[in-house]
């Protein structure tokens, strides 16, 4: 998870945001029926890459968790003013990571840390301007997860995108809880 935009804040705002960031996603979590406090997280000031348990309902953590956080956003950003918006990329990967002396290891970490920052994530932000909240799953974990129907996200609410991101290169889904992600002029392929 990344917040977009958070550069261009001050100091001040940066640590509200950051306090605020916890707060929401805590709070998804917490309506989603998930235990937050039970994940691994490895928090960078406007990101956060958290392991999640392997027995944590997988199928809440891939649709229910996104529906909560982007409802949560919304009434945040609803009594906001415009420039202390918060917007978020969110990315899912699966697979065997390991934690290492500096952090995580593992291919899926790689594959979500790009995923979180490909183009078509960006854009998708950047162009859905009434959106809060977009999120990238990798081609298994949408497989496993949305297409096979295990999850409160529907297949049709995903576009197939191409993320490349320094060495990754992979298919991606894009979904946007807020609004149509078919109808964006997205630039690549597909």
């Amino acid at each position: 998870m990344d917040v977009q935009g958070y550069g261009r804040h001050d100091d001040i705002r940066q640590a509200i945001v950051q306090r605020d960031l916890i707060d929401l996603l805590d709070r998804a979590g917490e309506r989603a029926g998930l235990d937050r406090r039970r994940w691994i997280r490895q928090p960078i000031g406007d990101e956060e890459l958290a392991l999640i348990p392997a027995d944590e309902p997988l199928a809440r953590v891939v649709g229910d968790f996104c529906l909560e956080l982007s409802a949560a956003l919304w009434r945040y950003n609803r009594v906001c003013e415009p420039a202390a918006r918060l917007r978020l990329r969110l990315a899912f990967d699966d697979g065997p990571v390991d934690l290492s002396r500096n952090g995580f290891a593992g291919q899926a970490v790689i594959g979500v840390s790009r995923l979180v920052s490909a183009p078509p994530l960006r854009q998708a932000l950047d162009l859905a301007g009434e959106a809060d909240l977009a999120v990238i799953f990798a081609d298994g974990v949408h497989r496993d997860w949305v297409r096979s129907g295990r999850s409160s996200v529907r297949p049709g609410w995903c576009r197939r995108v191409v993320a490349v991101e320094k060495e990754y290169a992979a298919d991606a889904w894009l979904w946007l809880p807020s609004a149509d992600v078919h109808s964006l002029a997205l630039q690549g392929r597909p």
